[in-house]
């Protein structure tokens, strides 16, 4: 049986124990899709690949027996973690030079910092 199901981040398929889905890289890097399928490879593997264009083909490959209520509920974390992921990287990206300033203070013998 195929379904179709919307989620909050788009449209994925459900058909024999598998759903398949398109990531939009410009909303989610790369990075962030790779991890959030690393910390649910106990509930599937996941296939990602090839990209085309901004699309990233993605198959999740769910143990059988896997009901398809199970499949929704688990594809609706996946998608969470993925925004919560997405946003690690965002915050990483814009807090990178003030980060590597502090660690470069915490471990330099001099202060790197003009106190007036």
């Amino acid at each position: 049986m195929v379904t179709t199901d919307n989620c909050q981040d788009g449209t994925y398929v459900f058909y024999d124990g598998k759903v398949t889905a398109s990531l939009d890289l410009r909303v989610y890097r790369l990075t962030a899709v790779q991890k959030t399928a690393y910390k649910f490879a106990r509930e599937f593997a996941a296939k990602l690949g090839p990209v085309d264009g901004d699309l990233l083909a993605a198959t999740f490959e769910f143990p059988h027996p896997t009901t398809r209520d199970q499949t929704a509920a688990v594809m609706r974390a996946f998608f969470q973690e993925l925004l919560d992921q997405e946003l690690r990287e965002r915050i990483a990206e814009e807090t990178h030079a003030i980060r590597s300033l502090i660690l470069a203070q915490a471990f330099s013998k001099t202060d790197l910092i003009r106190r007036d």
